[in-house]
């Protein structure tokens, strides 16, 4: 009797163990997820193939996710005519604070909120700002966690080949 509680609690343990998230490999499809947007819809990141997307985890609070976020908008700017969007997905748990920080610092980016964090867990996001950029085809071509201003050439350079493909 003893060794079958024994048994049940061991596998009952077993069974409650989280499985902890990987990040996605290059090349790779990336894994799709829909989030809620600051405009009318809901956006789906698989229904955006024939778009280069890149998708920056931010919050309002991250001290380094401006320049990330800046450097991004003006990439945005830079590639969209020719088929670049960028999504900038709120980690706050209040979407009005990630509201009033976009409006606040003027930044014109797509806006999605991941409040529940079931998103940046699947991406394994273990840093601020941390993004990750897909093909045309919807297949990994980027991961990265954290930012430094010196990888803003390294982003156009990148972003520049993909528009082209």
């Amino acid at each position: 009797m003893l060794r079958t509680l024994g048994t049940l609690l061991m596998m009952l343990t077993l069974a409650a163990t989280p499985v902890f998230a990987k990040k996605p490999p290059l090349g790779d499809q990336a894994p799709d997820f829909t989030l809620h947007s600051d405009g009318p819809y809901n956006l789906r990141l698989s229904e955006q193939k024939g778009y280069v997307v890149a998708v920056v985890f931010w919050a309002s609070w991250c001290r380094s996710c401006p320049g990330q976020l800046e450097a991004l908008a003006a990439l945005q700017d830079k590639y969209a005519e020719r088929g670049l969007k960028v999504w900038a997905v709120s980690l706050d748990e209040n979407r009005d604070k990630a509201d009033h920080y976009r409006r606040h610092e003027g930044l014109d980016l797509t806006l999605l909120y991941d409040d529940s964090f079931l998103v940046s867990e699947r991406y394994d996001i273990g840093d601020l700002p941390s993004s990750f950029i897909v093909d045309r085809d919807g297949k990994i071509r980027h991961l990265q966690d954290g930012f430094d201003p010196a990888d803003v050439a390294r982003f156009d350079a990148l972003l520049q080949q993909l528009v082209s493909e």
